[in-house]
């Protein structure tokens, strides 16, 4: 079955943040609570840490390095176990 990764709504004012780099390959495993992207914030340049949600293996990225992203936005999808 496959998840989403949701970019949370964070504590920030910021509404968009830029895609820095993914921290987990496509096929990898992940826990849940595992880093799976860091993103910062377009305002202020704050970077924010992406959590995996899910135990499983990342099965797809949807935005790539550099992609703006906002709060709500689907980020990738792990088929979970």
């Amino acid at each position: 079955m496959l998840k989403d990764i949701v970019l949370e709504t964070t504590e920030s004012e910021a509404t968009e943040f830029t895609v820095s780099y993914w921290k987990v390959d496509p096929g990898a495993a992940v826990r849940e609570g595992d880093e799976l992207l860091i993103v910062e914030s377009v305002d202020d340049k704050t970077a924010l840490a992406v959590i995996s949600r899910h135990a499983g293996t990342l099965a797809e990225i949807l935005v790539q390095e550099n992609a703006t992203v906002a709060p709500g936005d689907r980020l990738g999808r792990i088929d979970v176990e």
